[in-house]
């Protein structure tokens, strides 16, 4: 069967259910048990189907369109993290209209004004930095939904959706300890960031704990792989007795150059340095060596937040045999935001790989 001639009653067939079960499940509606969730999805993957998007539009006066805003496309994590957005969305009739903003304030404001054009049905926002109040008027122009993604955003009232960075950072220091570790460093990001901010307050607060010292070699900078050489030049540069025999970085692009910058001066990772980054990207396990990571759950936060924004748009007064979408022309129906959620806290954890390695004795010549 060609996928632009599967039906919603097609699905539910297939699926076993009934059509508004397969309804709530493409609006991301709450009232459906994982069980039957994961057959409706099951089912529209094998059957292909595709809401038609113009024909809903006219009748219900949306645009299935949702924004994606992040930061640094070149950056592994928000790559991946936009795929599996970007997959989950099109499950659901959805598309995506990716905002890349290099890491500028000014073009995440331009961003939210074209969104704001486009009449897109929510937005998910990964800033660059405080962007609290801006979010907050797009929300009074607009009605769209809006959640934030990885990052806190200051002054922004709505749900968020990102990682608890303690678990996996008292992982990580364990995991250094029992290898011998005694001198650790961090690198980390720009200061005043909430994700950088909590990433360093939980590693500071697992080092603590553990009984080292508050002071320790730390390198301060963007999450950019420049950031990372830069640090492992100036690591390099320390007499050895005083270089750390292991550094965490709070993101896996730093932590690529760090053990690139590193290797410019001859030390080996993991001989002479054990190397543990952040994230947990498909390049961690490819890179070599293959790096330990504190690894955030990219997949359940990417699908999770499409579920959530859904909710967000869902409007239960509308016809439950079709998906919502969004206002194509005029004002959006005052409902357009109905169904409330929580924000969402995802534990990180660790995964070991050959960038760490036993602590090796420093010579004292």
């Amino acid at each position: 069967m060609a996928a632009n001639q599967v039906t919603v009653r097609d699905v539910a067939q297939k699926a076993g259910v009934s059509i508004s079960t397969v309804s709530r499940v493409l609006t991301g509606s709450a009232r459906v048990s994982p069980e039957l969730r994961q057959r409706v999805i099951d089912a529209v993957e094998e059957l292909g189907y595709r809401p038609n998007a113009l024909a809903r539009g006219l009748r219900m006066r949306r645009t299935a369109v949702i924004g994606l805003l992040i930061p640094d496309i070149s950056n592994p994590f928000f790559g991946q993290l936009a795929r599996v957005v970007e997959d989950a969305a099109n499950n659901r009739g959805y598309s995506i209209l990716l905002c890349n903003s290099q890491n500028s304030r000014a073009r995440e404001v331009q961003y939210l004004d074209l969104l704001r054009q486009q009449q897109v049905d929510g937005v998910l926002v990964v800033t660059s930095g405080a962007m609290g109040e801006e979010l907050e008027e797009f929300f009074k122009l607009t009605g769209a939904a809006v959640l934030a993604l990885d990052r806190r955003i200051p002054q922004f009232k709505g749900p968020w959706i990102g990682g608890d960075p303690y678990p996996g950072a008292r992982q990580a220091v364990q995991h250094l300890l029992d290898l011998g570790h005694r001198n650790i460093g961090l690198v980390r990001g720009v200061e005043g960031n909430i994700s950088s901010d909590e990433r360093y307050k939980a590693l500071n607060r697992a080092l603590v704990e553990a009984g080292l010292p508050e002071e320790r070699w730390t390198w301060v900078g963007e999450y950019t792989l420049e950031t990372g050489i830069a640090a492992g030049l100036a690591l390099a540069e320390l007499p050895a007795q005083k270089r750390p025999t292991a550094v965490i970085a709070t993101s896996e692009f730093s932590a690529y150059g760090l053990i690139e910058g590193v290797s410019r001066h001859g030390i080996s990772v993991p001989d002479q340095l054990s190397v543990v980054g952040y994230d947990n990207t498909a390049f961690a396990e490819v890179f070599r060596p293959a790096l330990t990571v504190i690894a955030q759950p990219i997949e359940e936060m990417g699908e999770l937040a499409v579920d959530f924004i859904l909710r967000m748009i869902n409007n239960a007064e509308q016809d439950e045999q079709l998906p919502p979408v969004a206002p194509v022309a005029g004002m959006r129906p005052p409902a357009a935001v109905k169904e409330a959620v929580e924000d969402a806290v995802l534990p990180t954890y660790l995964v070991v790989r050959s960038s760490t390695a036993p602590a090796r004795p420093v010579s004292s010549s």
